[in-house]
């Protein structure tokens, strides 16, 4: 059995602060007209700012709750703490080169565009160590749950990704082999539906599926529409991200009628998933429903509101011409709605978990909700949501010059949100109440300050 003490990863909240750090550069890109839509969708600000948010910002947010919260879920122990900070070195020094790389090739750095392929042997470097440590104690804890099936799903799908992202990088910078890999070029769209189906949203429905029903008292077991969730997905995926890169070398109506059929599958995983989730909600125990999960309810709507938009643009033969609005929607509104509702929840767990849980049962210690006030958070995510809808609605239609201004609200709330998140670890309002246990440093340098 593994204790308390020892489920704690060490190392998880530098992930957190690493990608939130990335997460507001990429929209301080946004806001200043670098990137799509006041530029072109592949200029190199636009590929910055992509790879900034998925590989800065949901790469590092999954794998650091992913160090945290497999142990729970397994009762086994990561393999090694220290491959957990390998990762985030690999990683975060992969992206660095990899944007070097992009300005590179714009001329803004000249001589420069050779560190697109070594930030992405970095990445994938760290992809490797972290699926490792992931996947062992995963593996082990047999029989696998939903939640771990789905994780290690969107592991495989994680690899493919990083394994087509290096592909294209030396396409683009390594002139002897790029004949032979040009064709691949073709499958960008599928290089971003791998990473942002196949892994996050994947992996965000196996987290949520553990994160949901524990933190609101609901059963945990999820029955056959669990299964059919995962089935679907993966299947789903497959198919199409298999049909988009199998244009390049098989007939044409074969290749359009697997994606068609991964699409389907996709389209009935989400509808199955959403409700699923509203089943969780409908039969928790917990009666009040704390902020963190009430304000994620946004994140999920934004999820449905994805799958209509990518139903109707397929539809009506649009899927290329909406697919950069597509992507911005589920990078903020749905899987960068989850990851800040949830921080909000995760992080004061750890913080609890850091400071109190070696002394339950030996004194009066705080609740988790303790440690945080909901009632301000509440205007920053509405002010993220707001913002989010508000300029996907300005791209859908074309209304450019109303973009940014809604943008803006994105940054100006994640920055609150963050600050909360810092008062929460620093355990600020816990030593607001009059009556609070005294609170111990969270930060080993802090200790033996007054």
């Amino acid at each position: 059995m593994v204790t308390i003490s020892n489920r704690v990863s060490r190392w998880t909240p530098l992930f957190f602060v690493f990608a939130l750090a990335n997460f507001l550069t990429a929209q301080a890109l946004i806001v200043a007209g670098l990137t799509w839509p006041a530029q072109a969708a592949l200029v190199p600000g636009t590929l910055v700012a992509v790879h900034l948010l998925t590989v800065g910002w949901l790469l590092l947010l999954m794998l650091g709750a992913l160090f945290q919260f497999v142990p729970v879920i397994t009762s086994t122990p990561l393999p090694s703490q220290h491959l957990a900070l390998a990762t985030l070195i690999a990683v975060q020094g992969g992206l660095l080169g990899m944007i070097c790389g992009f300005m590179g090739i714009a001329g803004v750095l000249p001589g420069h565009s050779r560190a697109l392929p070594a930030g992405g042997v970095a990445v994938l470097a760290g992809v490797l160590i972290a699926s490792g440590n992931i996947g062992v104690p995963l593996i082990r804890g047999r029989p696998l749950t939903l939640p771990a099936r789905l994780v290690l799903t969107g592991l495989a799908f994680l690899l493919l990704t990083v394994l087509l992202g290096l592909a294209f990088a030396l396409t683009l910078t390594v002139p002897a082999i790029a004949p032979a890999l040009v064709p691949l070029l073709a499958g960008v769209g599928d290089h971003a539906l791998a990473g942002l189906g196949g892994w996050f949203t994947l992996a965000a429905m196996g987290v949520s599926y553990k994160l949901l029903p524990m933190f609101m008292l609901a059963p945990e077991e999820r029955g056959v529409t669990g299964d059919w969730v995962h089935v679907l997905g993966t299947a789903g995926f497959s198919l199409a991200v298999a049909g988009g890169l199998g244009a390049v070398w098989l007939s044409a109506p074969l290749a359009r009628v697997a994606q068609v059929a991964g699409y389907a599958a996709i389209a009935g995983a989400v509808a199955l998933y959403l409700w699923d989730v509203a089943r969780i909600y409908r039969t928790r125990k917990r009666a009040v429903v704390e902020a963190h999960n009430l304000c994620a309810v946004g994140a999920f709507g934004f999820l449905g509101l994805a799958a209509g938009v990518g139903i109707a643009s397929l539809t009506a033969g649009r899927l290329a011409e909406a697919t950069p609005a597509l992507v911005f929607l589920i990078v903020f509104g749905w899987l960068g709605g989850l990851g800040l509702t949830q921080l909000y929840k995760i992080i004061p767990f750890l913080t609890w978990l850091n400071r109190y849980g070696s002394s339950l049962g030996r004194g009066a210690v705080p609740r988790v909700q303790d440690l945080v006030k909901e009632s301000r958070s509440y205007p920053w995510f509405v002010c993220y949501f707001l913002g989010v809808l508000l300029a996907v609605l300005s791209a859908l239609f074309d209304w450019r010059i109303a973009f940014r201004p809604a943008f803006a609200l994105v940054p100006l709330a994640t920055v609150g949100l963050a600050i909360e998140y810092a008062r929460a670890w620093r355990g600020r309002y816990v030593r607001e109440q009059p009556t609070a246990p005294a609170v111990s440093p969270f930060l080993p340098h802090e200790r033996g300050r007054p």
